[in-house]
């Protein structure tokens, strides 16, 4: 018998940004879902985020930082996903 439950990883879309701390110049890539501020605090367009290697917080904008999954390579990911 089939499931009545939605599944819900189905409906999520993942965005990925690459982003450059301001402090340590350390490049990282976040991903994220838009709409959906969980780990992070949220002002408007742009987001606080921590980097992962110095822990300074740093304001981006993260959709006119967006890139490509299927095409992007990067060593850091973090992210709530």
């Amino acid at each position: 018998m089939a499931s009545l439950r939605p599944d819900f990883a189905a409906l999520r879309v993942v965005q990925l940004s690459h982003l450059k701390c301001e402090e340590c110049e350390f490049e990282f890539d976040y991903q994220w879902v838009p709409a959906v501020s969980l780990t992070l605090i949220r002002l408007g367009k742009s987001r606080q985020i921590r980097c992962p290697k110095c822990e300074n917080w740093s304001s981006f904008n993260l959709s006119e930082t967006r890139v490509d999954p299927r095409g992007h390579r990067c060593s850091v990911k973090v992210g709530p996903i």
